[in-house]
């Protein structure tokens, strides 16, 4: 061969070398890959049965992010056997460290985490199931859980499932996830009697963590499943019990006096807030005003100090009256910060207004400004327009610290559109605010009625957060809601079995039945109207 023959062929060898050792890689250009990967073919097919192998292979429809399939994949059910990974270009082996045993239905489940090259995920989760014997199992379990305060499904939920015996110390026979609307499935189950439970499951371990980790019940404790029949595990409504005090994970100064500080969540200032300010001997300095929560921003509280702090000292804050949405208040970390000598710079402006939905008659309105009010123009310019007229002085305003109240002479005249023109200093004009004033005029109702009607017991709440408005009785049969401002009502309702006023969800072990449990959002009211609405209240 010619010289220039074996240089040719040296130079193919090398490019295929190199062509087969290269990591994989999605090819560049064209428009941008937003679709996740698909599992296109595997060996063996699903629904195999007399499966003697200890190897199955998945081909995909694109180069994967191979990191990301060993946390997606679920084998069950759980009899301890062992694989390894491996990998093709476009295709994985999974390897069985043993021999599956007989007259099992073996069920490889990929999650939604396995992403491609680009990060998208795969729209949703692919079941490869085989079967060791002549017969493969087709029972399946399927429900749903829903937060029990929102009334919505999310994906990700964890549903454990025991085959009996069971033993709750180990890890569970099956495991499913739920997708964005709270739905999941069990598939491929023998027939015989089981246990199913949602769980947290933070370590994915697929064991309920008694002293970490919550877990609710379904409405019962057991459910027999016939050969390759289908039935229902109906909902469960979870409700987390958080204890977790928020913490305050930063301070800082604007200025000498104004204050931002974050927490660790979001947070709610009670009529009782107060924020005290010492030294680190914790000798007390002075005080702070809580001022406002940041809009869209819950975690962030703006507050002003009384008195200047200084940037060659040192303080601590105390606080009380400041609580998370489910009432634990804030703790106090000992964190200490300096002061400063920056002056002020924060614009006077308006912050927001209470209850944009709409006012009872006798409704105040609170207009909340940036930092305390000290300019005569924000009360002696507020106008009022009460039908045609224009009153350049109102006798109910007050002002305290940061929020301007207007409040009625006795109250908001029906039959009257109020505008209420407030100064901003920010913009140097007016916010003209056209408040509604709910009426009986304006007023609807609701008709609330059990699907059961010799229902007893049964505590309903009718509840518009942005207005603060919320209902609550106890009623038998049917009962109607008066008085209710035209908006949407989240309605919940549950059998208060035990009499004790508060919804009891269950407990897995030892078990107890959740109380019967229902949830409703966007229930409309309208003006003049009644509406009538029928509850399940089932387990």
């Amino acid at each position: 061969m010619k010289h220039y023959q074996w240089v040719s062929a040296i130079l193919c060898l090398g490019v295929l070398l190199v062509g087969s050792c290269a990591t994989p890689s999605s090819p560049t250009g064209g428009p941008p890959d937003k679709t996740g990967p698909k599992i296109i073919k595997t060996e063996p097919q699903t629904g195999t049965t007399n499966f003697s192998g200890r190897t199955i292979t998945l081909h995909f429809s694109e180069f994967v992010r191979r990191s990301t399939l060993r946390k997606s994949i679920i084998v069950e059910p759980d009899i301890g056997i062992n694989y390894e990974l491996d990998w093709g270009r476009k295709s994985v082996e999974i390897v069985f460290d043993r021999k599956i045993p007989d007259l099992t239905t073996l069920i490889v489940t990929v999650g939604t985490e396995f992403s491609d090259m680009n990060g998208n995920k795969m729209s949703e989760s692919h079941k490869i199931a085989v079967s060791t014997g002549p017969e493969i199992d087709k029972g399946k379990l399927f429900g749903k859980v829903i937060n029990a305060q929102t009334g919505e499904g999310t994906d990700g939920e964890r549903v454990l499932l025991y085959r009996e015996p069971y033993d709750l110390s180990q890890k569970a026979n099956y495991i499913a996830t739920t997708d964005t609307a709270g739905v999941f499935q069990f598939s491929y189950l023998r027939e015989g009697t089981y246990k199913a439970f949602w769980v947290q499951d933070r370590n994915r371990n697929k064991i309920w963590d008694k002293q970490q980790e919550q877990a609710q019940p379904f409405g019962q404790e057991f459910f027999e499943l016939e050969e390759a029949a289908a039935d229902t595990l109906g909902t469960v409504y979870t409700t987390s019990v958080d204890t977790t005090q928020p913490s305050v994970q930063g301070i800082g100064l604007f200025s000498s006096r104004r204050l931002r500080m974050r927490f660790s969540e979001n947070i709610v200032l009670t009529d009782s807030a107060a924020i005290s300010v010492t030294d680190t001997s914790g000798v007390r300095f002075t005080s702070a005003i809580p001022l406002y929560i940041q809009p869209n921003d819950a975690y962030i509280l703006f507050a002003q100090s009384q008195q200047s702090l200084s940037p060659k000292s040192s303080y601590r804050l105390g606080m009380s009256g400041i609580v998370d949405a489910s009432g634990n208040r804030v703790t106090t970390t000992g964190q200490t910060f300096t002061g400063s000598a920056q002056k002020d710079t924060t614009k006077q402006r308006i912050i927001k207004r209470n209850n944009l939905s709409g006012y009872y008659p006798t409704d105040t309105i609170k207009v909340t400004y940036a930092k305390p009010i000290d300019e005569p123009a924000i009360r002696d310019s507020l106008k009022i327009v009460a039908g045609d007229t224009l009153l350049t002085e109102w006798p109910n305003v007050e002002i305290e610290h940061n929020v301007l109240s207007i409040a009625p002479k006795e109250q908001w005249e029906d039959g009257l559109q109020y505008e209420v023109r407030v100064w901003d200093p920010f913009i140097e004009d007016f916010r003209k605010v056209q408040p509604q004033i709910w009426h009986s005029s304006q007023m609807g109702k609701l008709n609330v009625m059990t699907e059961d009607s010799t229902a007893q017991n049964v505590r309903l709440e009718v509840i518009n957060k942005e207005s603060g408005i919320r209902r609550d009785t106890t009623f038998s049969g049917q009962v109607e809601i008066t008085q209710l401002p035209p908006l949407q009502y989240k309605v919940i309702a549950y059998k208060d079995e035990n009499g004790n006023n508060v919804w009891d969800f269950g407990q897995v072990s030892p078990y107890e039945v959740p109380e019967p449990y229902y949830i409703r959002k966007g229930t409309p009211v309208k003006k003049g109207l009644t509406a009538d609405l029928t509850i399940s209240l089932n387990n």
